[in-house]
């Protein structure tokens, strides 16, 4: 009976985790640069219903980026159609506090959206960035993580 009652926590604990639905990280950026044109699509499937998802973007770059913030338009295309549109702003540097760095590798990650009902179908997110120029220098990788909360 004690060996059971110690589990519960662990179990409780375990239960909780968010399990990914989705993945997918673009690295291939030309010279570090992610072109004002370049939009980044990210389609996939859910199978089964999800009350409570969370879409997380992750972003990688060079540990000086040349820019103090990075505005970015997110579209999520639900598989009815319906789109909603995200404006995010990443913000740098180290009064920010928004980068990780190891080595010449610095990552932010940055809600999108929190506790979003997805049904099940086939979803595209694009990402796009509002830089204001042609090309945001200093980019290393661009992702976007789907979790189910439940």
């Amino acid at each position: 009976m004690k060996k059971v009652l110690l589990l519960l926590p662990l179990l409780v604990l375990f239960s909780c985790d968010k399990t990914v639905v989705f993945t997918k990280t673009f690295s291939d950026f030309e010279s570090n640069r992610w072109g004002k044109s370049d939009t980044k699509s990210f389609d996939f499937n859910v199978k089964k219903d999800i009350e409570s998802a969370d879409v997380t973007l992750n972003f990688s770059h060079t540990p000086d980026p040349n820019y103090a913030n990075l505005p970015i338009q997110v579209v999520i295309q639900f598989p009815d159609g319906n789109k909603e549109n995200v404006s995010v702003n990443l913000p740098f540097g180290e009064d920010a506090g928004m980068s990780e760095c190891e080595g010449d590798i610095c990552s932010v990650s940055m809600g999108i959206k929190e506790g979003i009902k997805m049904p099940a179908g086939k979803y595209l997110i694009t990402v796009t960035n509002s830089y204001q120029d042609e090309y945001v220098p200093n980019v290393l990788s661009l992702g976007i993580n789907v979790e189910n909360g439940n």
